[in-house]
C-alpha cells in the first residue's frame, strides 16, 4: 500500500463528540471522566476511565493522503505523551491516585504498521519518566470507533455517530464505459428522459442522461463503502425497498408531469433517508437519493404515463 497515494477521509468536525458518545455507552457515569481543555485540561489526555485507561481523540481534517495523516498522528502521539511528564503534577491531582495502565489514541482511521510500532516506542519513553500515575506495564494503543462495535451501533442508531466513508471517486470519464457495457439500461433511461423533454423542450437530455448515470455510479460506490457499516447499509436498503414499492404503484396511477415527479422524488427520498437513517451523513444521503432516482429511471420502478 502506498500511503502517498491513498486519499485520507475527512472525518468531519464532530469526531471527538462521536468518541465520547461511544465511551459513554461503554461505561457508567461514575467510571468515566472527561477533562475539558478550556478549563485547565490539555494535559495530554481528554479523559480517563477508572479501569486505568487514558483517552485522547484526534482527527485532522486537512490531510490529503494517508502518508500525511500518519505523520500527523505520530506527531500528535509524541506531543501528548510528552505532556504527561510536563503536566505531571496537574495530572496527579486530576487522577487522584489512579494508575494508568493504557493510553488510547482514538483516530478515525489508521493504515500504517509504523504507527503501531511508534506507539510502543512512546509507551517505553513514558514508562521511563518515573511518574507515579504510570504503571510498569503502561502501553499505548491506537483505536478507532470500529473497535467498539456494540457501542458504535447504538450511537449510529440514535444519530450520535455517523458512518464515516470516503466521498465517491467516480469521475465523468466512467460514464461512457458504463453506457457501452449496459446499453439496455441507458436506452431505458433515454426513453424516459424523452418524455421529460416533451414538457421541457429546451432541456439538454443527453447531458441529463450523463448526469443520472454519473449519480448512479456514485450511489453504487457509496453503498459499497457502507458495507463496512452494516446497520447503516441495512437501514438505507430498507428505505429503498419501501420507497420502491410505493413508486411502482405511483408510476401506474400518477398523471403528474414527469419533470415535477423526478424533482419531488429526489427531494423527498433524500429527506426520508435523513429522517430515518440516523447514521447517514447528509451529503451521502443527497448523493444516494440522486443516484437511486437514476437507478429507478434505468429500471422498471419509475415510469411515466405518456401524454395523450
Amino acid at each position: 500500500m502506498d500511503l502517498d497515494l491513498r486519499p485520507a477521509i475527512d472525518p468531519g468536525n464532530a469526531f471527538e463528540q462521536t468518541c465520547w458518545n461511544i465511551l459513554r455507552r461503554r461505561y457508567p457515569p461514575e467510571k468515566l471522566a472527561y477533562i475539558p481543555a478550556d478549563m485547565g485540561g490539555d494535559c495530554g489526555i481528554e479523559g480517563y476511565s477508572t479501569d486505568g485507561i487514558a483517552y485522547q481523540c484526534y482527527a485532522d481534517r486537512d490531510s490529503l493522503t494517508l502518508r500525511a495523516r500518519t505523520d500527523k498522528q505520530k506527531g500528535k502521539l509524541y506531543d501528548d505523551t510528552v505532556k504527561l511528564k510536563k503536566y505531571s503534577r496537574r495530572l496527579e491531582s486530576i487522577l487522584n491516585g489512579l494508575v494508568l495502565d493504557h493510553y488510547f489514541l482514538m483516530v478515525p482511521e489508521y493504515h500504517a504498521a509504523e504507527l503501531v510500532a511508534y506507539a510502543h516506542e512512546r509507551a517505553s519513553a513514558v514508562r521511563n519518566y518515573g511518574l507515579s500515575f504510570i504503571s510498569d506495564t503502561f502501553a499505548v494503543h491506537i483505536k478507532t470507533p470500529l473497535d467498539y462495535p456494540a457501542e458504535l451501533r447504538a450511537a449510529l442508531a440514535d444519530g450520535a455517530a455517523k458512518a464515516s466513508i470516503p466521498p465517491p471517486s467516480v469521475d465523468l470519464g466512467e460514464v461512457t464505459p458504463f453506457q457501452s457495457n449496459k446499453p439496455y439500461l441507458v436506452s431505458t433511461l433515454e426513453g424516459k428522459l424523452a418524455l421529460l423533454g416533451r414538457s421541457n423542450p429546451s432541456a439538454n437530455l443527453m447531458a441529463l442522461r450523463d448526469r443520472f448515470v454519473h449519480a448512479f455510479l456514485q450511489k453504487e460506490e457509496i453503498m459499497a463503502s457502507l458495507r463496512d457499516w452494516p446497520d447503516t447499509w441495512e437501514a438505507v436498503e430498507l428505505r429503498r425497498q419501501l420507497r420502491e414499492e410505493y413508486l411502482e404503484v405511483e408510476s401506474a396511477l400518477s398523471p403528474d408531469d414527469p419533470n415535477s415527479r423526478v424533482l419531488v422524488l429526489v427531494k423527498t427520498y433524500q429527506a426520508d433517508l435523513v429522517a430515518n437513517v440516523a447514521g447517514l451523513r447528509e451529503p451521502d444521503a443527497q448523493r444516494i437519493a440522486m443516484g437511486q432516482v437514476g437507478d429507478w429511471l434505468m429500471r422498471c420502478p419509475m415510469d411515466f404515463q405518456a401524454a395523450p
